[in-house]
């Protein structure tokens, strides 16, 4: 009986031995045939390497595409069913590298995540048709809390660097930050100030789970090209500035 037994848990080590090892050689693109639906709406595509060291030549996100992907997945996050992996993104017009978790209950935290994108793909949120937006967008999030497409927590910094307008009137702008946190009623909301030059901007924004809106006062700080831009921005005030005005849904950018 002894004997049996050891040649039982003999045979049950080998057999884990060979999960372990096809687990950890498992293809990406084979892995991706399967769970592939459960870290939608991201998709990937071009995929080589394993499931802990993978490559996507593509990838996007509702449609649009971001660039390279390339990831590093932490074997001890699985022992609590979750799966935690520090992500590079490049290639493209956007650039980043963090932290991505998904938990046992399908939320996916992100965390010291920092991302650079080209400040033109925010002209949607904006939505000033006049005028064409320069410069660079940095996002640097502390950490946040994703359910399904809604951000139910978040924490950060953004910086609009080198600033500036083309199109209908052309000027430099000052850098401006966002500055943003999870708020008591669940809402995530922010300020906005300007960091010295051409523009004076100050105000503050909040978004809900599926909705988003900002106030800004614009002013030029005695420079006539961003006086001039700024008629094409927002309603003009008693004072001179420009009070701007930014609402839209999230999913319908």
């Amino acid at each position: 009986m002894m004997k049996l037994l050891r040649r039982l848990s003999i045979v049950l080590l080998i057999l884990a031995t060979v999960v372990l090892i096809g687990a950890w050689t498992c293809p990406a693109a084979l892995a991706y045939r399967y769970f592939g639906d459960r870290i939608a709406p991201l998709k990937l595509h071009g995929l080589s390497g394993s499931v802990w060291h993978g490559h996507a030549d593509s990838v996007e996100v509702l449609g649009q595409g971001l660039g390279v992907l390339d990831w590093r997945l932490r074997p001890s996050s699985l022992l609590e069913g979750a799966a935690l992996a520090h992500v590079v993104l490049g290639g493209g017009d956007v650039i980043g590298n963090g932290t991505i978790e998904q938990t046992a209950d399908r939320e996916l935290l992100l965390h010291d995540v920092e991302v650079q994108m080209p400040a033109r793909m925010a002209a949607p949120m904006i939505d000033i048709p006049a005028l064409q937006l320069l410069g660079t967008i940095e996002l640097r999030i502390a950490h946040a809390r994703l359910r399904g497409y809604t951000i139910a927590d978040a924490g950060g910094v953004a910086f609009w660097r080198n600033a500036g307008v083309s199109g209908a009137a052309q000027a430099q702008l000052s850098d401006l930050q966002f500055t943003f946190a999870s708020a008591t009623d669940g809402q995530i909301s922010g300020t906005v100030q300007d960091l010295g030059g051409p523009l004076l901007a100050s105000g503050a924004f909040s978004a809900t789970a599926l909705r988003y809106d900002a106030r800004l006062k614009l002013a030029p700080r005695d420079n006539e090209q961003v006086a001039e831009a700024l008629q094409f921005v927002g309603q003009p005030q008693p004072d001179g500035s420009r009070e701007l005005l930014i609402e839209g849904r999230l999913l319908g950018l």
